[in-house]
């Protein structure tokens, strides 16, 4: 039979059947699982009964509920999944013990490419932005006037120390 154990401190080892189809939590005396704590909306939680497992729904409580951490509107519980309403965390048990984790649901989107053939050149967008940490590398003409300047008092310096070397070696 499945089950929720509590494993907070404050009420640890506290253990709930759930026989149930439905079955209500909160503060409120009403509900099939009351936990009195302040954190605790009157009216938190439903668990419902989906074949052996059960699924959790939070009712807009304040606290919110969570699964493992993370905060949920509704989630099918799994075998060994915590549980949490308001500050209480509780253990789920399930009664077959062997809850699979369900495959996430494929993405019905498609996308038409019969109008492109295989080695079609395409334009980006105009509201494209590159993303790269590195810039384009575009012909920067200050840059390259510079370099060529550079070249040039080289190719200068050495032919004058051609003309100094030649005129040495002839004096001697």
């Amino acid at each position: 039979m499945p089950k929720l154990v509590v494993t907070s401190e404050e009420m640890k080892g506290r253990t709930f059947e759930l026989f149930e189809d439905k079955v209500a939590v909160g503060r409120l005396p009403e509900n099939h699982i009351r936990l009195e704590d302040k954190a605790i909306s009157s009216h938190h939680a439903e668990l419902h009964r989906k074949g052996e497992d059960y699924l959790v729904r939070d009712l807009n409580s304040t606290n919110g509920t969570r699964v493992n951490g993370q905060r949920v509107v509704e989630q099918r519980l799994m075998h060994g999944d915590t549980v949490s309403f308001g500050h209480l965390d509780l253990q789920y048990f399930s009664a077959s013990k062997t809850s699979q984790q369900p495959l996430p649901e494929m993405s019905k989107k498609t996308v038409d490419l019969s109008g492109f053939s295989s080695g079609a050149i395409t334009q980006k967008p105009a509201t494209y932005k590159s993303v790269s940490p590195f810039q384009r590398r575009g012909r920067n003409t200050s840059k390259l006037v510079l370099q060529i300047a550079f070249f040039a008092l080289g190719l200068v310096a050495l032919v004058l120390l051609a003309v100094f070397i030649t005129h040495i070696a002839g004096v001697q």
